[in-house]
């Protein structure tokens, strides 16, 4: 059964590992599947294919996740590209370098 049939999904960081794993269930389920990513335009495109391929519209959008100024601009694509959005999964992650207590220090206080 299609329990997200006519939905829209949009899963950061679905170019890989995880959020490919995400996307592509939701696609199971019937949902439409935008997926973001940021340097791997060809992995990407290939997992929008393998969507695609169980019969749902899917996109891949270029978006830089750190930056949250690129959230808007995201979520409008989406709308764009598939008309709406239902469901967020925020999947994508960012790591810093360097030592973990001053990371963190400077990180709380931005």
């Amino acid at each position: 059964m299609q329990q997200l049939k006519g939905k829209v999904a949009l899963v950061t960081g679905g170019s890989r590992g995880l959020g490919t794993a995400i996307a592509e269930a939701l696609a199971d389920q019937g949902a439409d599947v935008a997926i973001s990513y940021v340097n791997s335009a060809d992995k990407a495109q290939v997992v929008v294919e393998r969507l695609r391929a169980k019969g749902i519209r899917a996109v891949a959008i270029r978006a830089e996740q750190a930056d949250l100024a690129s959230a808007r601009p995201l979520i409008d694509s989406v709308v764009h590209e598939l008309d709406r959005l239902d469901i967020l999964v925020n999947n994508a992650a960012v790591a810093a370098q360097g030592r973990t207590r001053a990371r963190c220090c400077q990180t709380c206080r931005a």
